[in-house]
């Protein structure tokens, strides 16, 4: 996918990437990468390496906004006690309204 100020390059070796012996593909670079070239606002070009499992297209989740309220009392639980755990975490997400996860 192209994306505006980046660039995909070949595949070559580095020390991030380099695999023990040569990958079944034959390039020499390791399965799990993949490089691009980046050009931030100043023109300089760097090279990143990132694993070609990472899912760049998948949008990010959206982050959640907790009412005055909701925060007022997660704040309160926390001074009380960092962890909340157990059966005090779920009674908590459900007189707040929220999953254990968000409570965590």
């Amino acid at each position: 996918k192209d994306i505006p100020g980046t660039s995909a390059i070949s595949p070559g070796s580095s020390k991030e990437c380099a695999p023990d012996t040569e990958s079944p593909s034959g390039t020499g670079e390791a399965d799990y990468c993949r490089r691009i070239l980046v050009r931030d606002a100043k023109g300089t070009i760097r090279e990143i390496v990132l694993p070609k499992g990472l899912d760049l297209d998948r949008p990010k989740r959206t982050r959640t906004s907790f009412t005055a309220e909701q925060l007022y009392r997660l704040e309160l639980e926390f001074q009380r006690c960092q962890y909340v755990v157990g059966r005090e975490r779920t009674e908590l997400a459900r007189q707040l309204n929220l999953s254990e996860t968000q409570v965590r």
